[in-house]
């Protein structure tokens, strides 16, 4: 069985988050969303939205790697999403520290659709502030 692992703080889950969640369901048998607390982001309590329910949903404190030994899968295959260049540069950083900590670890890059590579977590969150209404477009 093909396991795929979904990883991101997902602060909040949107329409770029879920173009390449589809993509990636018909590549895995199985795709895992787990939701990292990144201190960094902060967490807004957000979780993912209800529409997600029927998929599996796992959340996890610290490192990726630490947290992909926990689970009782033989063969995972994490899966990150691209948006532009700016993204393969700081995934390529990622993937090497990632190859650090776990040499055996399988990392596969997905690239949004082109309508989705100007969405981020980081950006609706600004939008936000100016009100909810400003982001519904973006959410799933």
């Amino acid at each position: 069985m093909k396991i795929g692992l979904y990883p991101g703080s997902f602060n909040p889950f949107h329409k770029g988050h879920y173009n390449i969640l589809l993509k990636a369901e018909k590549i895995f048998d199985k795709v895992i969303i787990a939701r990292g607390i990144n201190p960094e982001k902060g967490d807004s309590g957000r979780l993912i939205p209800k529409s997600l329910d029927d998929r599996t949903i796992m959340s996890y404190k610290g490192l990726l790697t630490d947290f992909i030994k926990t689970l009782e899968y033989d063969n995972i295959t994490v899966i990150r999403g691209l948006r532009n260049a700016t993204d393969l540069q700081y995934e390529m950083t990622q993937y090497r520290y990632l190859q650090d900590l776990m040499p055996e670890i399988q990392v596969v890059s997905i690239f949004c659709d082109k309508e989705y590579e100007h969405i981020s977590s980081s950006g609706i969150r600004m939008l936000f502030n100016y009100g909810p209404d400003k982001v519904k477009n973006y959410l799933v």
